[in-house]
């Protein structure tokens, strides 16, 4: 198979196209032909060495997490799952895979890909979305008729956390860039914010949650913005918002208190498969701002890096 190849920590050069051996499906694992691979923050902070003490990879490593794609062959212990079944799915960051022709994935990290979405669009849900679900949903307590406030409203996280909040019967307010303003109105978010022009951290409105997507607030600027019991959730662990959840936890603080907290996404079978209901209902949308072929896989990464990309950038093995 054709893949791309880390043979150490680096800069973007050292992405390199290789011809590697086909991996073999093991117990409780299936091989996918990938047709699309997410390309997500992570990965090139995983390529620079800033995650070395926490992933420790074993190289040579293929990078990326989020794939879509069909099954080819299920390993031993795997049952429901046929060749040509096409499916969602999340690689151990560990282990990698994504950017590849083939990748394995374990069961229970990969759901059925809904006919609603193509695979590159499919392939964009694991991390993104996961991460924009579980931090309204399991962190956030957002309910129907509660105030959500995105900052990053255009973004791969942002773009769904508006749709997700929107879905959940929430009031949205997201902020983005002028460029992007119409974009965001068009994803359902209610009030929409040009940061240039205005400073949202500066206002007297009350949200119930606040979703740092891009994880250029903090803790101490947005408390403020927050209702009693609301929840500020930040993509980017930061020092204030260990410091408080700490104290938090330690003091038993009342419910009506102003929490923070940082999201470790766990991708899972029953939410991929959640995201994939609400696509099928109309009111999830992913939007996938270029594709890339395998041999470009540096430069996808190069524009993710760059920032201020609206949705997701995608790889086309």
């Amino acid at each position: 198979m054709r893949a791309i190849v880390m043979e150490a920590y680096g800069g973007s050069d050292r992405l390199q196209l290789r011809q590697m051996s086909d991996p073999r499906p093991g117990a409780g694992e299936v091989l996918i032909r990938v047709r699309a691979a997410a390309v997500n923050p992570v990965d090139w902070k995983i390529r620079q060495g800033h995650l070395r003490l926490i992933l420790r990879l074993q190289f040579p490593y293929i990078p990326g997490g989020d794939m879509a794609g069909e099954v080819v062959a299920a390993g031993a212990g795997v049952t429901g799952w046929q060749a040509g079944d096409p499916v969602v799915g999340f690689a151990d960051l560990r282990r990698g895979g994504a950017y590849a022709e083939l990748a394995v994935l374990r069961q229970g990290r990969f759901a059925r890909k809904t006919p609603k979405l193509s695979y590159a669009e499919a392939a964009t849900l694991p991390i993104a979305a996961c991460t924009a679900l579980q931090a309204l949903r399991d962190l956030g307590h957002l309910s129907a008729g509660g105030q959500a406030l995105i900052l990053g409203g255009a973004g791969g996280v942002g773009h769904f956390g508006v749709q997700i909040a929107k879905a959940m019967g929430a009031t949205v307010t997201a902020t983005c860039g002028p460029a992007n303003l119409a974009f965001v109105r068009g994803l359902g978010a209610d009030r929409v914010v040009d940061y240039h022009q205005e400073d949202v951290t500066a206002g007297d409105r009350r949200y119930d949650v606040i979703l740092d997507a891009v994880a250029k607030g903090s803790f101490r600027r947005c408390r403020h913005l927050l209702a009693p019991g609301g929840t500020y959730v930040t993509t980017l662990p930061a020092p204030d918002v260990f410091v408080w959840d700490a104290v938090e936890r330690l003091l038993g603080i009342l419910r009506t208190a102003r929490r923070a907290r940082a999201i470790m996404v766990r991708p899972t079978q029953a939410d991929l498969a959640f995201l994939g209901q609400l696509a099928e209902e109309g009111k999830l949308k992913p939007l996938v701002s270029r594709v890339y072929p395998l041999a470009e896989a540096a430069l996808a990464q190069e524009a993710s890096q760059a920032g201020h990309t609206q949705g997701k950038i995608v790889i086309a093995p």
